[in-house]
């Protein structure tokens, strides 16, 4: 409980501005990171290759630096746990997860430097995606629209399974006479059944009996009706945060 009270000094003192910066640029090294990520990928840039991944290994330093900053400062967090509870609670989290991802470049670098694996610790970088979400507060803001219609959706996303997995079996005996190379089993009606409920129509599998077309003009028409449920329920969820923060700004104008 000491150091737990040293860490809450320590973020409530003048040191926290300097908290603030480093997290600023750790939003940055993401962005960079990203950035040197997708560039490498290009051919034409491949002369290149050494500079992009010693960002990333550079970059890597600065997450590994989070990651220790993140697990010291975790009691202040949560003050309710004690000091080891609320580490484990941190390491165990999505975005301890996230956070010990990012530093794998910048530690098994070290050991496997100039083999092929190297190749390979790479590619679970793209984790560091899901870093953003922590230092935007767009991504929070779609966070709490979703959670707050949660329940509602995992109403409307369990009908749209049961219909996709209805409209798939029921296609597949439908046309597995007509076209076995399309639908050679449940599977294929399945894919099937997911891009007509979506509307995609890739063109790939299609129905070519009159009983099968009569089906999948049904499904698209659904799909339709029902894409459009979880669209209006976060809408609304979105609008309802949107009033609530404007109804708290226009009580701290009046308050001053």
């Amino acid at each position: 409980m000491k150091t737990q009270a040293l860490v809450v000094r320590f973020l409530q003192s003048r040191f926290a501005n300097y908290f603030v910066l480093f997290f600023i640029a750790i939003a940055i090294s993401i962005a960079i990171s990203i950035a040197s990520i997708i560039l490498g990928s290009f051919s034409e840039l491949s002369p290149y290759q050494g500079w992009l991944f010693s960002i990333t290994h550079l970059s890597s330093f600065v997450f590994l630096l989070e990651y220790i900053a993140r697990i010291y400062i975790a009691p202040a967090i949560r003050p309710t746990m004690n000091l080891h509870r609320a580490r484990l609670k941190y390491l165990f989290s999505f975005y301890g997860f996230v956070d010990f991802v990012a530093i794998l470049p910048c530690v098994l670098s070290y050991i496997y430097w100039d083999t092929p694996v190297m190749h390979i610790i790479i590619l679970p970088y793209i984790f560091i995606i899901f870093k953003l979400i922590r230092h935007s507060r767009s991504f929070r803001l779609i966070g709490e629209a979703l959670l707050l219609v949660r329940e509602e959706l995992y109403t409307a996303y369990t009908a749209c399974f049961i219909i996709i997995c209805f409209s798939a079996i029921l296609m597949y005996f439908i046309e597995r006479n007509a076209q076995p190379e399309a639908f050679n089993n449940i599977g294929d009606g399945l894919w099937w059944a997911v891009v007509t409920f979506t509307t995609t129509g890739y063109g790939d599998i299609y129905p070519i009996t009159p009983l099968g077309k009569l089906l999948g003009s049904i499904i698209s028409l659904i799909g339709i009706a029902m894409i459009a449920i979880p669209t209006a329920l976060i809408g609304s969820s979105f609008i309802n945060i949107m009033q609530k923060r404007q109804k708290r700004l226009d009580n701290a104008r009046e308050n001053k």
